[in-house]
């Protein structure tokens, strides 16, 4: 097809396709000249992935080239990959409870409006589609007013970390989904892969936390007998 149909088809515009091509999420056409180029079902099934996963997910485009990359990487996009797994998971997962405004989470945490919106701006706070703030969320605010007053102010300079956290945590993620799609997708029933997914969740997370503490100390330790050599 051209990439008039290309267009027609997917609801993307024909500059975002070719930004797309050159930043590696979508594969080159076939082209019979420098002036005309043919696109094929895998450029619409990934040009109609990307969209959903921005508009619906809201993840950057790093994070969806990881999630298409890979020997195997469509197959997460197959429909009869655990259709259902994200609202089982969420089900089990999520914390009861009712959500928040950015109004009422000031009022909850001692945050200013402002301070609130820099979180969310840096993807630390992520509101829903009506701007309220889950349970969650509201936990990740609380934990942020507690550095706070540990002393990880911004009086102090820390500000504009957020981000970091937000694109380790994108990246870490986007891998780790690849990595249980490719494995599992076509190869077990749905629940065994909810049984993975939610026991999974809590044992990386305590590994990781296990982990970041002893690497803590490790860097401290190096740290510590560099100034020392130096003194």
């Amino acid at each position: 097809m051209r990439m008039r149909e290309l267009e027609r088809l997917t609801g993307v515009g024909r500059e975002t396709i070719r930004f797309y091509i050159r930043e590696g999420l979508l594969p080159e056409p076939d082209r019979a000249s420098a002036n005309s180029a043919f696109y094929n079902e895998t450029h619409v099934a990934r040009l109609k992935a990307i969209k959903r996963l921005q508009e619906e997910r809201f993840l950057p485009l790093a994070i969806i080239r990881t999630l298409l990359d890979g020997e195997d990487g469509d197959r997460w996009l197959h429909a009869d990959a655990f259709p259902d797994l994200d609202a089982m998971l969420r089900a089990r997962l999520d914390p009861g409870g009712a959500g928040a405004t950015l109004e009422e989470l000031a009022k909850q945490t001692g945050f200013t409006i402002d301070e609130l919106r820099l979180a969310v701006e840096e993807g630390v706070l992520c509101p829903d589609r009506d701007g309220r703030f889950g349970p969650r969320d509201i936990a990740v605010a609380r934990c942020l007013w507690e550095l706070n007053v540990i002393g990880f102010s911004v009086e102090r300079g820390f500000v504009g970390g957020g981000a970091m956290y937000t694109q380790f945590i994108q990246w870490l993620v986007g891998q780790e989904m690849r990595l249980f799609f490719e494995h599992t997708a076509g190869k077990i029933g749905d629940d065994e892969a909810l049984a993975m997914a939610e026991r999974g969740i809590s044992t990386i997370n305590e590994m990781l936390s296990l982990m970041r503490t002893r690497e803590i100390l490790r860097q401290l330790e190096a740290r510590r007998r560099i100034a020392n050599d130096n003194a």
